[in-house]
């Protein structure tokens, strides 16, 4: 910017600025989805490896998923949701519905903390599962899991 005017370097930074607040909130969603779906993926890989069909993602499923980490997180505790019939409800769940909820530094240590758990590995395991709604968050700094961990719930149902 060597030359410019300062009015001109202002406007340039001006648009910059605005460039990069369009670019982060455009991307803020992405970011979150692709937690979401890694989530489900690190899910698929152990439901493959035991023979399982893989969970397909339920969008409109997870919206709720999201609310229900977002009161964890506000709470300051893990939990189940208590309205697990209600928000199945809209769906074809005959056989089973169920939910696994957690926190930890990474996705993939979450996962293999529930597999540790013979109630979450059941779950997560059950062979009528077919669809999830999943809702993940990241808190950056502290929170009551620790510092920057993953939130997360993952209803299923089947």
């Amino acid at each position: 910017m060597i030359g410019r005017s300062s009015k001109t370097r202002r406007a340039v930074l001006v648009g910059m600025l605005a460039a990069s607040l369009a670019l982060g909130v455009a991307t803020a969603p992405v970011a979150q989805a692709g937690q979401r779906d890694k989530l489900l993926a690190i899910l698929n890989r152990i439901r493959d490896n035991h023979g399982l069909t893989s969970l397909k993602l339920n969008v409109r499923l997870s919206g709720p998923a999201k609310a229900h980490t977002r009161k964890m997180i506000r709470r300051g505790e893990i939990f189940d949701p208590n309205n697990l019939y209600d928000l199945l409800d809209p769906y074809a769940w005959h056989d089973v519905g169920a939910d696994v909820v957690g926190c930890h530094d990474t996705l993939k240590a979450m996962v293999h903390q529930w597999m540790g758990e013979d109630f979450h590995r059941s779950i997560i395991l059950h062979p009528k599962l077919r669809k999830a709604g999943i809702g993940v968050i990241r808190v950056d700094g502290k929170s009551a899991c620790g510092r920057d961990q993953f939130w997360a719930t993952a209803i299923m149902y089947g």
